[in-house]
């Protein structure tokens, strides 16, 4: 997982998101045993409510466990996620090279900028395909704002991290061994696509807000707008399904999962039957414990958690 503020693996980890319905956190204990399910021990709400000092507090007095260290996935809006051909410099010219190359992908001066990134791990696979890596960029006054909210609370905030990541950690855990796996999640704010392979992120595809369903205050046409977004996510997802089949021939996706979804169900329905794929609902129970928190364990309850549970993950191997 990517972080700003440090790299640490713990035991646990606390994590929050910030959503339009509020604040949601939980704190996920790794596995006691391999093989073991990672344990969801707490998890809490400040709903209608957003980030602030105050809520912070309030929040962590429902979710805190000692010894957990905090992240959160930003707002997509915060952050640009970039693909870029990995520079073939030395060690130490590494950052400067990846700034350089992406100064003129952003809209502000790449010296205020945060990055972090990590491989697409396709030199063994692809040998004859220049290594590319992903690059996540952050205005820097934006990490300071999380330092010094965080901070003002005396919560111990330890890495920041993006949505893609942690669509990508609950990925891995739903997919099999050597398992391709396509991961479709649909969101008030957006819909994300990931492919992960091996415990990796071979492709991310964001859809806009602007092209999901708006609140519509003419019920007789939501029916009609609904079959519209639902069109525009299919194509998107089989645009994303076909390039992999011609570009990344080494991942065989048979099945796209579906996390939870706060509104829109029949949604899952449609998808089903406009994608070449074998379309799943995922439950979230099937690969957490949700034994110290079985509201969690209610299907309707799992999505304003699902980015909160991905960035909990910091413990899983394998993460940048």
């Amino acid at each position: 997982m990517l972080g700003w503020l440090g790299k640490k693996k713990d035991a646990g980890w606390t994590a929050i998101d910030v959503g339009s319905d509020g604040v949601h956190g939980v704190s996920v204990l790794a596995p006691r045993t391999p093989g073991d399910k990672p344990r969801v021990v707490k998890c809490g709400a400040m709903p209608g409510q957003r980030l602030d000092a105050d809520t912070l507090i309030r929040l962590a007095r429902k979710i805190s466990v000692p010894g957990c260290p905090w992240t959160l996935p930003l707002s997509r809006k915060e952050y640009n996620l970039l693909v870029v051909q990995e520079p073939t410099v030395q060690p130490d010219e590494f950052e400067q090279s990846m700034r350089w190359s992406i100064s003129t992908l952003i809209d502000y001066p790449v010296d205020e900028a945060n990055i972090a990134w990590m491989k697409i791990p396709t030199v063994t696979l692809l040998p004859n395909r220049p290594p590319q890596m992903y690059v996540v960029v952050v205005k820097s006054e934006i990490v300071a704002w999380y330092s010094a909210l965080f901070q003002q609370a005396k919560v111990p905030l330890q890495a920041i991290s993006v949505r893609e990541t942690a669509q990508r950690n609950i990925a891995v855990l739903g997919g099999g061994p050597g398992e391709g796996t396509g991961l479709l999640s649909i969101g008030k704010h957006g819909v994300y696509f990931t492919a992960t392979f091996n415990g990796e992120l071979y492709l991310d595809r964001f859809v806009e807000e602007s092209l999901f369903v708006a609140p519509l205050t003419d019920a007789a046409h939501a029916p009609i707008e609904e079959e519209r977004a639902c069109e525009r996510i299919v194509l998107q997802v089989q645009r994303s399904l076909d390039f992999i089949s011609r570009n990344l021939q080494f991942i065989d996706i048979n099945r796209l999962l579906m996390a939870p979804m706060p509104a829109y169900p029949d949604m899952g329905d449609f998808i089903s039957q406009h994608i070449q794929v074998p379309v799943e609902a995922l439950d979230l129970a099937s690969i957490f414990d949700f034994s110290q928190t079985p509201e969690l364990a209610l299907r309707e309850n799992q999505a304003p958690y699902f980015f909160a549970l991905g960035a909990a993950l910091q413990f899983m191997e394998n993460k940048a």
